[in-house]
């Protein structure tokens, strides 16, 4: 179950890596240059033309009166060599959520204040094809205390009905984030104490900005089709300090879902460059690791329609003297799945 507990709290931490983009719920995925709308009609789509002639401005927006509601889900594979163990152990874990940004304030500066909760989290967590854990917050089954999955359970369940309030600067970068302080208070009274030091930097601040950082792909400047921008920044995780080296290219317009979209192409790499060891003794070290994916960004509504992110990472982890390695493939995917009213 340690095992378990330290594999999941720092694949959530890059569970939030918003660098690849997805087809979202019920949507099919889109292929090549589309013009149309995708409720049948063969109408071209609003700006559409416009847009596709000229530079597009790709910047955030929040409309005061909506409600975005957004869906992510992550799966991973993992095979990790284990000293004193013949074979190597596979892991696969499932991981969704559900959460709603709901805009509150139009700050005087051009930002935006905006509220962020968790609606809903499933998980499942396999270890050699056996079922380690299986919760899904939308069911009422009842967990027994010595289930692995009752701390898991506790936890994701704290997390629903904690208002987060984000504050976006004019760049539609997040500046700070209120409303921390309940959801740890929350997630201490939830976990054991053997799990409580881990879910606290899994939840930290610098994790959770990340579920609010679409504004950081994105161009400062307007783009045409075949242009490309650089992203380079360092990411605060239970692991440690990472960088993450990301190169984006403005591909086409794509419909998806209704939405005329920018469709952005995603490749890079993720480094270490300051291990931790505060994550419960553990140090993690990311020897190689790839990123690719696509974005889709809808420049008249001013949002992330979707995302879809594939992870390569090779990791060598230290804990108590004792090194293990892992080889992690994991596919991120994000959703706008409905926008009221």
């Amino acid at each position: 179950m340690k095992q378990t507990l330290i594999t999941l709290t720092f694949c959530l931490a890059f569970s939030s890596l918003w660098v690849g983009c997805s087809k979202p719920k019920n949507a099919a995925l889109p292929a090549g240059n589309s013009n149309t709308a995708d409720n049948g009609s063969s109408q071209p789509a609003a700006n559409s033309t416009a847009q596709a002639n000229g530079p597009a401005e790709l910047k955030l927006k929040w409309e005061m009166g909506k409600t975005y509601t957004m869906e992510m889900s992550l799966n991973q594979n993992s095979e990790i060599d284990i000293p004193d163990r013949p074979q190597p152990m596979e892991q696969v874990m499932k991981l969704s959520e559900g959460y709603h940004f709901l805009p509150v304030k139009d700050l005087d500066n051009g930002g935006h204040q905006v509220e962020l909760d968790f609606d809903s989290e499933a998980l499942e967590l396999s270890e050699n094809g056996r079922d380690m854990i299986n919760f899904d917050s939308t069911k009422n089954a009842t967990i027994a205390p010595n289930d692995p999955a009752a701390p898991v359970a506790a936890v994701m369940r704290a997390m629903l009905g904690v208002p987060l309030d984000y504050t976006f600067g004019a760049d539609g970068l997040v500046e700070k984030i209120d409303g921390t302080d309940a959801l740890q208070s929350r997630i201490n009274a939830a976990a054991g104490p053997q799990q409580r030091a881990q879910m606290q930097q899994m939840f930290s601040k610098d994790t959770l900005k990340q579920y609010a950082s679409f504004g950081e792909s994105l161009p400062d400047h307007p783009v045409n089709i075949g242009d490309t921008w650089t992203v380079n920044r360092d990411l605060t995780t239970p692991a440690g300090v990472m960088t993450i080296n990301m190169t984006y290219t403005f591909k086409d317009w794509q419909q998806v879902n209704g939405h005329n979209c920018a469709h952005m192409v995603a490749t890079g790499d993720i480094a270490t460059k300051a291990a931790s060891i505060a994550m419960a003794g553990v140090k993690v070290d990311i020897q190689s690791g790839t990123i690719s994916g696509d974005d889709w960004f809808d420049p008249a509504l001013g949002m992330m329609v979707a995302l879809n992110s594939d992870q390569d990472l090779t990791m060598k982890i230290t804990a108590r003297g004792r090194t293990m390695m892992e080889k992690t493939k994991q596919n991120i995917q994000m959703s706008l799945a409905d926008m009221t009213p």
